[in-house]
């Protein structure tokens, strides 16, 4: 299993998470955001975006994405298409885990921006 160390770990790939990680890039933080599918989510099955400044009102959500990654990882972003099944925090060390199916990202700060779109929690 692969295991990464880095600065921050962002898990969700949408507008905010590459958004995040673009900032934290531009900030010589060593990032990697972690994203489940990324033609999933509510900005991804939107057909067009007729609401957004500076945008092209022809352009569907999942295009809109394709250029919110793509200029994250111009600026240095780790992206991973990946799970995240558990996390973990070492109040001693302070370092935050994620875990994934394929990696172990270790970073000194996390950010969730998991999404919009209503989901039921999986835990109790």
């Amino acid at each position: 299993m692969e295991e990464i160390e880095c600065d921050v770990v962002i898990v969700g790939g949408g507008p905010a998470g590459c958004t995040c990680g673009l900032y934290t890039a531009r900030g010589s933080l060593k990032t990697v955001i972690l994203d489940k599918n990324p033609d999933a989510g509510a900005l991804a099955i939107t057909s067009t975006i007729a609401n957004y400044p500076g945008v092209d009102p022809t352009i569907t959500g999942t295009a809109l994405l394709d250029n919110f990654r793509e200029q994250a990882v111009s600026y240095g972003v780790d992206y991973r298409q990946a799970q995240v099944f558990m996390v973990d925090f070492d109040d001693e060390s302070d370092i935050k885990t994620v875990y994934t199916p394929e990696l172990t990202v270790r970073a000194r700060s996390m950010v969730l921006a998991t999404g919009a779109l209503g989901r039921k929690p999986t835990f109790r």
